[in-house]
């Protein structure tokens, strides 16, 4: 058996190889850019604002321009913007191959944030709301999962996948109904799982990353004024709190590195402070 150090610890540095960020200008995606960055990878962000992404990534190159001084200043990479409908199965195609030829290499990382909820008794759900949000949250992690891998396998390489599921996918939130969230969610779970089963024949890894409540710009706003639902949701976490962005980093760097997960697949990894326990 082979001991040495490279052998035995494993690194989380992504130099040389390009990420696809969905949801790229959302609070989530705001700190996972940057650490991508920091391990040197190329990142490209997707959003369906085009302005908001153009900010975000510009934002996240000026970061690594004065944060990573030093040791891998050098291999700070490229941050493009894309704007793309996750749901348009064309659209995602057409960007995927463009933000390849764009950075002149094939992404090898594919990490999807984008979605959304909608809170509404169930026998009141519109129709068309539950299309839409079906259509973005499920059909769009299965556009983007395969328009990602068609060049990796077409050309043999490895990729990871990391779709980001959540609790809602093995659990009923309480007390807010978001039937047609959860269903989704739940949906990404088993998608990851198929698609490791399909895939692993290609060295493609499919996992999700499944969140509890996170305390981004946008649940702030959602909660904001609200006391009795932050307290409601605090209550059933054995952790008291709700999770900060940062805290979902080295789950996705693990996820993303080949040395630390290359035999990690169709895994679902919660994060939720210990809420499924109860």
């Amino acid at each position: 058996m082979d001991f040495s150090y490279n052998n035995v610890v494993p690194s989380f540095r992504l130099d040389g190889r390009l990420a696809i960020l969905t949801g790229g200008s959302g609070g989530l995606a705001s700190v996972i850019s940057r650490a991508l960055v920091a391990q040197g990878a190329d990142v490209a962000l997707i959003d369906v604002n085009l302005e908001r992404t153009v900010a975000a990534a510009k934002d996240v190159l000026k970061w690594g321009e004065e944060t990573l001084k030093g040791e891998h200043e050098s291999a700070i990479g490229q941050v493009s913007a894309w704007s793309c409908n996750i749901g348009d199965a064309e659209a995602v195609e057409v960007t995927f191959t463009s933000i390849n030829e764009h950075h002149g290499k094939i992404a090898s990382i594919l990490i999807n944030t984008a979605g959304y909820c909608e809170n509404y008794p169930a026998e009141e759900y519109p129709a068309l709301n539950a299309e839409n949000l079906m259509k973005v949250n499920g059909l769009g992690s299965f556009y983007v999962s395969q328009s990602f891998a068609r060049p990796l396998i077409q050309n043999s390489m490895k990729g990871s996948i990391i779709l980001i599921g959540s609790m809602s996918g093995t659990i009923v939130n309480d007390p807010q109904p978001q039937a047609m969230y959860n269903m989704s969610k739940a949906g990404v779970i088993h998608l990851a799982r198929s698609l490791a089963c399909e895939w692993a024949k290609y060295n493609i890894r499919v996992n999700t990353l499944s969140p509890g409540y996170i305390l981004t710009p946008l649940t702030r706003n959602v909660i904001s004024g609200h006391t009795e639902m932050k307290e409601a949701w605090e209550s059933k976490i054995p952790m008291k709190r709700m999770a900060e962005p940062k805290e979902f980093v080295g789950s996705i760097l693990f996820l993303a590195s080949e040395a630390a997960s290359s035999y990690t697949t169709g895994h679902n990894l919660v994060v939720d402070g210990g809420y499924e326990c109860w």
